[in-house]
């Protein structure tokens, strides 16, 4: 057979299989690359495609993509993998840039926010944009600014009116630090919250205001600093330390004129009208 026969009869093989087979549209199209990083290999999908930036020391995905490591799990609309060449002239990502419906999954907790990073070195994820929210089996946490969370530490910070929610219990303040540890159910629980600026502590018996708290989670035990407002039902008392059992509902304050100028621990109470008739 010369070579002309054969060049023919590879382009009507070529047609063919072109024609018999089914068109995939562009945007279905799945990428897949994997990539040794420390000895653990992480994976990065996407719907429309992986494009490779060599100058940059840049991946990107596009179209609902997703990377994983392990446990941890990021999806969002795009995802910028930046990498660095190891001695052996290797790609080694190091940094994950989430844009857009960004979902970071991690040892029982799921975070949510429009922009998201996660260092491989440092395994510290920040999320910003609206709605943030992480979640584990017991808590919700909320903040307007910033969301992060270390996972060496086991520890989130949330910035800018933070709110968490453990139960019937919330936690307002400027910034709220939790601190986690797993449980026997190998699930993330609140061990202890440091709130700092503008602190409300909410219970369905209570309010406890002050500008710094310490709330022991477990113990149900908080300890408030400067400005110290605690509200039962119509009566108030008013302090410049107070310690807080949540649990038995008893209360204790104490005055120290070099936190708030406050000299006297105050009580307001009201009696019930009916009580008076």
């Amino acid at each position: 057979m010369t070579n002309i026969k054969k060049e023919k009869v590879i382009f009507i093989c070529l047609f063919l299989v072109a024609v018999i087979m089914p068109q995939t549209h562009p945007k279905t199209v799945f990428a897949q690359s994997q990539f040794d990083t420390k000895n653990n290999p992480i994976q990065i999908d996407a719907k429309e495609g992986i494009e490779w930036l060599s100058k940059e020391q840049l991946y990107i995905a596009r179209g609902n993509a997703s990377a994983r490591k392990g446990s941890f799990h990021i999806k969002s609309d795009v995802i910028k993998a930046h990498y660095r060449k190891t001695d052996n002239n290797d790609a080694e990502i190091y940094r994950l840039e989430a844009i857009r419906k960004v979902i970071i999954e991690n040892s029982g907790r799921i975070a949510y926010g429009d922009y998201g990073v996660y260092n491989l070195d440092t395994r510290v994820a920040v999320l910003k944009g609206k709605n943030l929210q992480l979640k584990t089996a017991l808590e919700t946490i909320k903040a307007t600014k910033s969301l992060e969370y270390w996972d060496k530490k086991k520890l989130a910070v949330a910035r800018g009116n933070a709110i968490a929610v453990r139960g019937k219990k919330t936690v307002r303040a400027n910034t709220i630090a939790i601190r986690f540890a797993k449980t026997k159910d190998d699930l993330l629980s609140a061990q202890r919250m440091d709130a700092i600026g503008n602190v409300k502590i909410s219970t369905p018996n209570e309010v406890a205001m002050g500008d710094e708290a310490i709330y022991y989670v477990e113990k149900e035990l908080v300890r408030l600093l400067g400005n110290v407002k605690i509200t039962k039902g119509t009566s108030q008392l008013n302090g410049s330390i107070a310690e807080v059992n949540l649990k038995t509902g008893k209360s204790r304050l104490l005055s120290n004129a070099q936190l708030d100028g406050n000299t006297k621990v105050q009580g307001l109470f009201s009696r019930n009208p009916k009580q008076t008739e």
